[in-house]
């Protein structure tokens, strides 16, 4: 409340002071938790085992492309349920060469050149391969001009995986698959009476590509 409020005192300027009910309505409006985040820092999620599955490396000419872009990763990657580390500063890359500006007896008049190269790392802790995929493709996607992107994935399988090597796998075989329950699923769902009464009236059939 303004202290010319409080004390009574009238300006010129002021306008006239609404009604109890507008007023108590205007106060109750808060702004939006996600407007307000924008002015905070990254929210973060605490990792389970702290084994690293995705490191992700930003690199620029910019600092100001660079720290948005980093923010962005790093909000993205909290509200896809990924555990987030960084962005860690890396050391800068300098490049500088010399060039000559003219030829002939005008050689020894040359130009020097500098290029400076930003980083940051970003590492995703316990995170699952499809979503961390997710999030990589959804940052391409939205990526920021003048900003560069390097990824490095580890997925880590059981010791079923080990001992399922050198199998001849069939065609239509998915069971050795990660991904070979869903794949499963679908070709359940394609093959069921509903489906191919509902596909009855189309030329083309739906086929399985794994």
């Amino acid at each position: 409340m303004p202290i010319t409020r409080e004390r009574g005192i009238t300006l010129p300027t002021d306008k006239p002071p609404l009604d109890p009910s507008t007023e108590k309505a205007l106060d109750a409006l808060h702004t939006p938790l996600n407007v307000q985040a924008l002015g905070l820092r990254p929210l973060r999620r605490e990792p389970t085992h702290g084994v690293p599955v995705c490191d992700l490396q930003l690199r620029t000419y910019s600092i100001r492309n660079l720290l948005l872009f980093a923010d962005f990763a790093m909000r993205a990657a909290y509200y896809m349920g990924l555990c987030a580390r960084g962005p860690v500063p890396l050391p800068r890359i300098t490049e500088r060469w010399t060039v000559p500006r003219s030829n002939f007896i005008f050689k020894k008049s040359q130009e020097n050149f500098e290029r400076v190269t930003l980083r940051r790392l970003i590492q995703i802790q316990d995170g699952h391969p499809d979503v961390v995929k997710a999030w990589l493709a959804f940052l391409q996607k939205h990526q920021y001009y003048g900003v560069g992107m390097k990824a490095n994935i580890w997925e880590y399988e059981s010791l079923e995986a080990a001992t399922r090597a050198g199998y001849d796998l069939e065609e239509g075989d998915y069971s050795r698959r990660r991904e070979g329950a869903v794949m499963q699923k679908v070709e359940e769902i394609l093959g069921g009476k509903g489906y191919k009464e509902a596909m009855k009236g189309y030329k083309n059939k739906a086929e399985l590509r794994p």
